[in-house]
């Protein structure tokens, strides 16, 4: 049940698929959003808050951070961490691929005890221009867990632009275990 749990606070990090901006991508934002994970067996539901960010560190790299916190079924409590950087390669004005890793941190409070594992995660995703207000993203994501094992997970999400600066956004991460996904609410900037 740890790994499940952890697993599902993992998968709700969702892939972040850095925002739009008018004339091209940008590397640049904050985000703050409603999450939601639902674990197949044992069946447990929980949901909370994520905040991401990213910064553009050159044309090609950046870095970022996530951070989510879950109430869960069962008085258990989920928080995830995670700290990396990305390249992302330009396949076409409307197609990146990007290619990340990073170092993730979980914390899962049980009646029964607290329980800690970091480890990495490696993605790798598309993400695509639709129209001039609408990006989608897609992915699949590794993450090996010192002590929790390893997970592999699809992702896809989109994001509309109401603004070059604000978007809302919609990102599914589904596995053979869970099936997170996060309601977000995105400010870019240059």
């Amino acid at each position: 049940m740890r790994n499940r749990i952890i697993l599902g606070s993992l998968a709700a990090l969702g892939l972040a698929g850095p925002a739009l901006a008018q004339g091209g991508f940008s590397y640049n934002f904050v985000e703050l959003g409603y999450v939601n994970t639902e674990i197949d067996n044992p069946d447990i539901d929980g949901d909370g808050f994520g905040l991401r960010g990213s910064l553009a560190v050159s044309k090609n790299f950046h870095v970022f951070t996530e951070y989510a916190d879950q109430d869960f079924d069962g008085n258990v409590d989920g928080k995830t961490f995670e700290l990396g950087g990305g390249l992302n390669w330009a396949l076409s004005p409307n197609l990146d691929l990007i290619a990340t890793i990073s170092y993730v941190r979980s914390e899962v409070d049980t009646p029964l005890g607290d329980f800690d594992d970091d480890g990495y995660g490696l993605g790798l995703g598309l993400r695509g221009r639709a129209t001039d207000q609408l990006e989608l993203t897609g992915g699949i994501r590794y993450v090996d867990l010192d002590d929790s094992g390893d997970n592999t997970s699809l992702r896809v999400g989109g994001r509309y632009f109401f603004t070059p600066q604000f978007a809302v956004g919609l990102d599914l991460d589904y596995d053979d275990d869970a099936t997170s996904w996060v309601l977000g609410a995105r400010y870019t900037f240059r």
